[in-house]
């Protein structure tokens, strides 16, 4: 791998240390230089838009909340300010408050301007498609993809496949017309959101413009976020009545992303969501 001699011409100095922090299609390192700088690097064997995506994500992002600092990326490479993890005491309202003045940039219509991946799957955004209602986004562009993914890949029997599909005509009940598009981080779970000295740091995103309430799917699907991040989020923002029953229509986007890049021990949470949307 020619990591280091890459390195070494990017930031024009030597490398003292390279750690490994992620060994994966995606590789992590954490370097350290002779000018006593440190970085993050990401590195791919495989050249493509993913890393240059994630980067303009990063500085889209950066214009609401605290993102770290893309010093160079290129379709192998991606360098980034290394945020060093400290304690903070009110790290939990930070995260609340930072979310809520995220969700209240907005935009026209629904999607990005570029496809991006959630995790390792692809994530498809309607690009130059005009979509203004949710309801349609939601399924043509998050559900459906993954359903079909995981029944050709045989992760779902017929039974449960034929109920996923019936969902669509229920989630009118749920999503209406005055859903309005959010700037979205995406991929938000507590491993996503880095203790910085004075302020959370948010990191690998999936983003797009959509239901700001998808963005909690994740924190109540892992945990990992306190009263005080809600009750944060909530006097910026305030969710709005029937919160607590599109839960599970959000989780099941996650659930079905997980059974498609995990396998099959994320079948009962595929099936509970499912179940909960057809029978309330």
């Amino acid at each position: 791998m020619l990591i280091e001699s890459e390195i070494i011409n990017i930031l024009n100095c030597n490398i003292v240390s390279q750690i490994v922090i992620k060994d994966s299609a995606i590789k992590i390192y954490k370097v350290l230089t002779d000018k006593e700088d440190t970085f993050l690097v990401k590195y791919q064997e495989k050249p493509n838009k993913n890393l240059i995506n994630q980067a303009i994500e990063l500085d889209l992002l950066r214009d609401y909340v605290h993102t770290p600092e893309v010093i160079w990326v290129s379709e192998q490479y991606q360098v980034l300010e290394w945020i060093e993890e400290k304690k903070q005491k009110n790290y939990q309202i930070q995260i609340g408050h930072a979310l809520a003045n995220l969700h209240h940039a907005t935009h026209s219509t629904f999607g990005f301007d570029f496809d991006n991946t959630i995790g390792e799957m692809p994530q498809f955004n309607a690009i130059n498609t005009d979509i203004i209602s949710w309801k349609e986004f939601y399924w043509q562009y998050r559900l459906k993809y993954q359903i079909e993914y995981a029944y050709n890949s045989s992760l779902l029997d017929y039974d449960l496949y034929e109920r996923l599909l019936s969902l669509e005509p229920k989630l009118s009940k749920y999503l209406d017309n005055t859903i309005k598009p959010s700037l979205l981080h995406g991929d938000l779970w507590s491993g996503n959101v880095i203790k910085g000295k004075d302020n959370p740091y948010f990191i690998d995103s999936a983003c797009y413009f959509g239901h700001r309430e998808i963005d909690f799917a994740l924190i109540h699907m892992f945990g990992g976020f306190s009263d005080d991040f809600f009750k944060a989020y909530n006097e910026k923002y305030k969710l709005n009545e029937g919160f607590e029953q599109r839960k599970p229509i959000y989780m099941l986007y996650h659930y079905l992303n997980h059974l498609n890049i995990f396998g099959k021990g994320y079948y009962s949470g595929v099936e509970n969501c499912t179940n909960y949307i057809l029978n309330h």
